[in-house]
């Protein structure tokens, strides 16, 4: 058997996704916002990209059209699907509404 001043010192390292919701502890947030995030996030880096050449400005448009295309729609409903939830509203309040 494990002494009990180990097995309170593992309760005590478990991450803070792993704690209960009723201890204050944020749930993680759902797939469609985070494969939304990841999408919104890579268009918005190539949309500060320079096209210094035109291979690069070839490259950076079907960059921006395969990450942003659609995002608008996506963030709108995103947005409506979790009107009741703040804490996965706050995940999407930095992006734009329109950026297509």
């Amino acid at each position: 058997p494990v002494p009990a001043p180990a097995v309170a010192a593992a309760a005590l390292a478990l991450p803070a996704a792993a704690a209960s919701p009723l201890l204050g502890a944020t749930p993680a947030l759902p797939a469609d916002i985070l494969a939304f995030q990841k999408r919104r996030d890579d268009c918005d880096h190539f949309r500060g990209e320079e096209p210094y050449d035109a291979q690069r400005a070839a490259f950076l448009k079907a960059a921006l059209a395969r990450s942003c295309a659609g995002t608008d729609k996506a963030l709108a409903a995103l947005r409506q699907r979790y009107q009741a939830q703040p804490a996965r509203l706050d995940a999407l309040k930095a992006y734009e509404d329109r950026i297509e």
